[in-house]
């Protein structure tokens, strides 16, 4: 935190507090040893299928020395345009099960947890996926004919070669064979219809349907009776989509993944490659298969067992209606509409069922998790056909993906399609599931210089998202051959041992271990449900969309239709779901459709006593039985919510139903204040998570400001200890001051920018009172939003009040129980650094190794051209004199570091004080370290690759040191990029300050 704003205290040394209850000891525990569960893991991009098995070993062990938990191999195809890296071997072939094998045993040896990415790229599919596994299209050709005559020859449809996503267009490799047609089709129907007027199948009695049997090639013999026809022929046959990022070695196509055999024959086939080399699964280090995101070209989807699953599903053929697919309305728009919801709802149970379900059963059966990126990114940048919540659910580990990049597309409420948490940690609310994963990090343009606190940053958003463990993307396994920084996929922030900063790296993955295990623990705590009904497809917001009309400090989660199905009240009138999630309000979605038994649960839901707003609905899905169930749907609905709709809350068995009112309205109605407040004499940009335990409430605070805010936290929490529990460093301190009123808790705070902490309420209030106000000079400064103590004073574990403030001057501290404490505080001492620092840089980039400065400098300001932008790690050393009267007992010891570009790690009389990464770069010094007299210490300084890749970027590629597959001989990615400030840039200082006792 912040230690130097004007009337503000730090804590004077970090206590842990006693905890004597088994489950205080146990998050105690876990927050200061992450289990493997919370610990970060990566996509290990094996580019091209290139693997060394020396490399392996070494970058294993690096992970796990670094505090890794694992990594998922990824086998993928990444950008080469100097033509540079040797391609591997096919994906699942001998050879590369050899490296698979290897990696195994020894991520086995190292307790490492690993992954594998089922196909080469991605989606789902390989070279063994046989022509009718391939994923599959409708195609439709229509002649508009006058009758009537005999039809003896057919057109083929036109089969694409070349499809369009968002972002770009894509080549299609159908596959045709010497006659002009696909190696595999089928005729899925043959029909013919008459046009009115105005363009519409009126009436679908006059569609005539011809036997697609008698189709040989394109010859038919079938009679049109006279009039105008519109001939159709629908063939479902696969466009021959080959894998995203394909290897050179790795062929085939991406799966049908509505096709139960498709699924069960690939998974089959990698688990059994694997078993044969292996032996029992569940006995090696393999822990997961993983699934990636959709992406593949979805048009009109279809797969072999679609028209008896619709049968199954709806209770009505799908054929007769086929026109509708081939782009007719038939009857009206409303009946084309249902029929739509009801094809795509079969597509969405297919997918669901036949993939992921079947899939994670596969992988149950032979000891593994299925983990899959199943909610999204969804429409309109992947025609994702399906209900994202309801796909997460059918998986064992849900993962998500946010980026590090400027948003560029959005969803329906305008919020970034590509930041795609909330809604998995949604999924894993009403599911019931602890670990939240995020392919994190994602980007195109940060190559190799993002620094810890930016991603910290990202992560902290994620965190208060719902995301619960971190898998960076990507983590590139890159051989010695391939220099530095090294092969890489060509998106993504590179997380891996060539990182400049990676020695130095393991306070940056253990802050994210921390803050996801204690994210881990408990239940995620939401007031409002927002069930989002039954479209499809059917997403989620990804980024936290808090509604207007619900406000500031109220979280909320989104809930499907399954899981609502499953849903009762608890005692108190809230929503209770079987994964015990509760939430005191449900909202229904404001759109006029829902199904009868939906409806009919609601009913239940109000009799039984919970809180429900909504408008009443007015119609049905699908085409099955749709006047009968139109008119049960209406009736109930009127019984529900009467004939007015004018604002109201109604009185509905034990229930209430609100109409018209916000949901910040209803649930203050209800005296549910927001779960926690922020207030601050300026606008603060603050966001939070609450998770709450039997007997913990765990609140993670992030300030999301570039500025140092300061305020006060008003939380909903009565009658327990509050402790700030830092990730960065693992401390626990027990608050003493902080006051409680009507049911609420507040704590004053000082956040520097971009910090985060967890409020933790804990056990009881000790017998000690807390601190209620604190004056310097007569005029209180605590309580207040504007003056508030960076580290307010905290309980020893004999409950005195510690404390060191800052600012000289005479201080009273008064607690809840009358009395007060003077103190008077001298003003602190500090220690500066003479010139010169020697500095030490490793050998070989171009300038003398053994450097003088006389100050510290930005090593872009350095006069020297190769040193100025040098990147790698700089030992900077240097000594100060400790006089004997400064050497004094009950003062604190800060090393201040200044400005440090980007990393640093101290020594200090040989002993290491501790590595810094993030700012402000702050290290308390053990007393026992110092000496009195001379006091040597050594600082080494990271910064990241950037200004290297910058500095030559001008230059021809021979002159290059560093080495990428990302630059070509006429461009660079790091062109444009300005250099960052780096090194040691100070000023250096130790501060001295007396800590205080109070009994």
């Amino acid at each position: 935190m912040h230690l130097f704003s004007r009337f503000y205290f730090i804590v004077s040394y970090l206590l842990l507090i006693s905890l004597t209850s088994s489950g205080q000891s146990h998050l105690k525990e876990i927050f200061l040893n992450p289990p493997q569960e919370a610990r970060t893991r990566g996509y290990w991009i094996w580019g091209h299928g290139t693997f060394d098995y020396t490399r392996i070993t070494e970058e294993l062990e690096a992970f796990k020395k670094m505090g890794m938990a694992g990594v998922d191999i990824f086998d993928m195809g990444i950008a080469d345009a100097q033509n540079v890296i040797p391609s591997g071997p096919a994906f699942m072939s001998d050879e590369m099960l050899d490296g698979i094998v290897f990696a195994l045993q020894e991520a086995k040896r190292l307790g490492l947890s690993i992954g594998l990415s089922v196909s080469n790229g991605w989606n789902a599919g390989g070279d063994w996926t046989t022509y009718d596994e391939m994923s599959m299209h409708l195609l439709f050709r229509k002649d508009t004919l006058e009758g009537p005559q005999t039809i003896t020859q057919l057109q083929f449809p036109s089969v694409p070669t070349s499809f369009k996503k968002p972002y770009g267009k894509y080549e299609l490799f159908p596959e045709i064979d010497a006659q002009g047609f696909p190696k595999f089709y089928e005729n899925v129907a043959l029909f013919a219809y008459p046009l009115s007027s105005k363009g519409v199948i009126s009436d679908p009695k006059k569609v005539i349907f011809f036997d697609p049997k008698q189709i040989n090639n394109n010859t038919v013999n079938v009679k049109l009776p006279a009039g105008k026809w519109v001939l159709t022929r629908v063939v479902v046959t696969p466009l021959g989509q080959k894998m995203w990022m394909k290897s050179d070695n790795s062929n085939g196509y991406i799966m049908d993944h509505f096709s139960e055999k498709a699924t069960k024959h690939h998974f089959e086939h990698i688990i059994q490659r694997l078993k044969t080399r292996l032996g029992p699964l569940n006995q090696t280090a393999l822990e997961r298969l993983y699934l990636c995101s959709f992406e593949s070209e979805a048009t009109t989807e279809w797969s072999p067992r679609l028209p008896e699953t619709f049968f199954k599903l709806h209770g009505y053929r799908i054929e007769p209606y086929l026109p509708i697919l081939a782009g007719q309305t038939m009857v009206d728009a409303q009946t084309s509409a249902r029929f739509m919801h009801d094809y795509r709802v079969t597509i969405s149970e297919m997918f669901i069922n036949n993939h992921y379900r079947q899939a994670r059963k596969i992988c149950h059966e032979n000891g593994l998790l299925l983990a899959s990126e199943s909610g999204g990114p969804g429409p309109p940048l992947h025609l994702v056909p399906t209900e994202d919540l309801k796909a997460l659910g059918s998986v064992d580990i849900m993962r998500g993906e946010f980026w590090h990049k400027k948003a560029e597309y959005f969803d329906e409420n305008g919020n970034d399609i590509l930041q795609v948490v909330k809604n998995i940690a949604s999924a894993a609310h009403i599911y019931g599931h602890k670990v939240v994963e995020m392919e994190s990090f994602t980007s195109h343009l940060k190559h190799w210089q993002e620094n810890p606190f930016e991603l910290k940053r990202l992560a902290d958003k994620a965190f208060c998202e719902g995301m619960t463990r971190v898998v960076y993307h990507t983590m590139p396994h890159s051989p010695k051959e391939a220099g530095v920084p090294g092969w890489s996929y060509q998106a993504g922030t590179h997380i891996s041992p060539k990182m400049t900063w990676w020695n130095m790296s393991k306070p940056f993955h253990d802050y994210l271990a921390r803050t996801s295990a204690l994210l881990q623990q408990g239940t995620f705590v939401a007031d409002v449900a927002y069930y989002y009904g039954e479209k499809m497809p059917n997403f989620a917001s990804g980024s936290k969309y808090t509604r207007k009309t619900l406000g500031a400090g109220y979280d909320y989660d989104d809930l499907n239709k399954e899981v609502l199905l499953q849903s009762t009240v608890a005692e108190d009138g809230s929503l209770l779901l079987p994964s015990g999630m509760r939430y005191r309000l449900l909202v229904l979605p404001d759109h006029p459709h829902m199904s009868l038994e939906v409806l009919q649960k609601i009913e239940e839901l109000l009799l039984k006593g919970a809180t429900i707003l909504g408008k009443k609905p007015l119609s049905v899905y699908g085409l099955k039985e749709v006047q009968s169930r139109e008119k049960d749907l209406q009736d109930l609905a009127k019984k529900i919510w009467g004939t007015s709709e004018a604002l109201q809350i109604r009185r509905y068995g034990k229930g209430q139903l609100a109409i018209g009112y916000s949901e910040k309205e209803i649930l203050q109605q209800k005296g549910i204040l927001p779960d926690v407040r922020f207030t601050s004499s300026t606008p603060t940009l603050m966001d939070y998570i609450h998770r709450t335990t039997t007997n913990e409430e765990i609140y993670f605070i992030s300030n999301r400001d570039s500025l140092t805010t300061s305020l006060i936290a008003d939380f909903r929490v009565h009658n327990k200890q509050p402790q700030l529990w830092s990730p960065v460093d693992g401390s626990i301190k027990t608050l003493a001051a902080f006051s409680q009123q009507n049911g609420r808790t507040q704590i004053p705070l000082q956040l520097a920018p971009g910090e985060s902490v967890f409020i933790v309420f804990i056990g009881t209030i000790p017998a000690s009172k807390p601190v209620v106000a604190i004056q310097k000079e007569g005029q209180t400064f605590f309580p207040s939003s504007e003056t508030v103590s960076s580290e307010t004073p905290v309980f020893t574990p004999d409950h005195k009040v510690a404390f060191s403030p800052w600012l000289a001057g005479n201080y009273k501290f008064i607690f809840n129980n009358g009395q007060s404490f003077d103190i008077s505080q001298p003003a602190p001492l500090s220690i500066s650094f003479d010139a010169p620092w020697e500095v030490r840089f490793p050998h070989g980039w171009g300038f003398e190794p053994l450097q003088t400065f006389n100050s510290l400098i930005d090593w872009t300001r350095h006069t020297h051209p190769e040193l100025c932008i040098f990147s790698g790690t700089a030992t900077y050393k240097n000594h100060f004199k400790l006089e004997k009267n400064t050497f004094l007992p009950h003062y604190t010891y800060i090393l201040d570091l200044g400005q440090v570009g980007e990393v640093a790690k101290v020594y200090l009389n040989g002993v290491e004080v501790g590595v810094s990464v993030f700012p402000p770069h702050q290290l308390h010094i053990d007393p026992t370290i110092l000496r009195i007299g001379k006091n040597h210490l050594v600082v080494e300084v990271a910064n990241t690759w950037l200004n290297q890749l910058v500095g030559e970027a001008q230059k021809p590629l021979a002159q290059h040191r560093t080495r990428s597959n990302l630059v070509t001989s006429q461009s660079s990615p790091w062109a444009k990029t300005k250099p960052l400030p780096s090194g040691l840039i100070g000023p250096v200082k130790i501060i001295i300050q007396k800590k205080w006792l109070i009994p």
